[in-house]
């Protein structure tokens, strides 16, 4: 079979466990505030069916505001398919743009499923520095309800959230000014109440500024398969060399997917890649501390497995 002979993990999908009541609402998946004009919000679908995204808005609730504003939101459009993303990029595409208006990077732009706030004296919404509250809003008769919130609508941090509490205080590592947040896989449904105090990490993974690979697809539990563990594969994947020597760890995969570098304590030290299917990709590990790491695979299809490498 494939890569046999390199096979260093294998792991069998688990269903332990019941996946949450949610799993029926779109949510946002992954927020990029990047430097310059990179800015980002994807939208996933975790549900079974298409939806309609013209009952959808996205919202900014600038510099701590909590009344709505009419150029501070852009309604959505097209049709988001089951277990599909949209991601929506601030319009700055004119390579002559400056101030305002400079360019977003080429590679980010390369993500986008739909560009809003074009004309930066119109539409506001995608213009968030760090301190502004986001909203996904659905349609819901004549009003607008939010399906999900990053932020606290009403509260302007300190330049942005931290980690540290109280996170609206500016002490500690900036959260969401700078950074590309993933959510984990284990949420399946977004936040629909203001919350008391916002903590970033409860919810996401926490990436470096203009992190924009990981953009595109989305891995959730509520895409798990309700077939037993027996039933399904094993993933197959391949890590050399282990241990690592020359700065570099090539991975093999059977398929597409998401490969991730944790350090013994859990914290992430490389941004989250995406593997080409049945390919290879090569991890650079110069600077990172010699030691054991965790490396973890995450199929599309959910399957994920882990082995332990070491850094010489």
């Amino acid at each position: 079979m494939l890569y046999k002979n390199l096979l260093l993990a294998v792991a069998a999908f688990s269903t332990a466990g019941a996946l949450s009541a949610q799993c029926n609402e779109l949510f946002i998946s992954e927020y990029v505030e990047g430097t310059g004009n990179n800015k980002a919000i994807e939208i996933y679908n975790p549900g079974n069916q298409p939806v309609d995204l013209t009952q959808y808005r996205l919202t900014r609730w600038q510099n701590g505001t909590s009344t709505w504003q009419n150029n501070y939101s852009d309604t959505l459009s097209g049709t988001l398919q089951p277990n599909g993303v949209l991601v929506c990029i601030l319009d700055r595409r004119n390579p002559n743009g400056t101030g305002v208006d400079t360019p977003a990077a080429a590679a980010l732009q390369a993500k986008a499923n739909l560009f809003l706030s074009a004309d930066y004296n119109r539409n506001f919404s995608m213009s968030f520095n760090g301190d502004d509250a986001v909203s996904l809003d659905k349609r819901s008769g004549n009003a607008w309800v939010p399906v999900d919130i990053f932020g606290k609508i009403g509260e302007r941090p300190s330049n942005a959230w931290t980690d540290s509490f109280p996170y609206n205080m500016g002490i500690g590592l900036w959260l969401s000014a700078n950074k590309t947040l993933i959510r984990k896989s284990n949420v399946t449904g977004g936040v629909r109440t203001n919350p008391t105090h916002f903590n970033a990490k409860a919810q996401y993974l926490v990436f470096g500024a203009n992190t924009f690979d990981s953009l595109g697809s989305h891995i959730c539990d509520c895409n798990k398969f309700a077939a037993s563990s027996a039933s399904l594969p094993a993933v197959e994947w391949a890590v050399f060399p282990n241990p690592s020597s020359n700065g570099n760890l090539t991975v093999m995969a059977e398929s597409d997917g998401i490969i991730s570098l944790f350090d013994l304590s859990g914290r992430h030290m490389h941004p989250v890649i995406r593997l080409r299917a049945n390919g290879q990709w090569t991890i650079e590990t110069t600077g990172l501390s010699k030691g054991a790491y965790i490396l973890q695979i995450q199929l599309k299809d959910g399957r994920r497995a882990s082995s332990r490498v070491s850094i010489d």
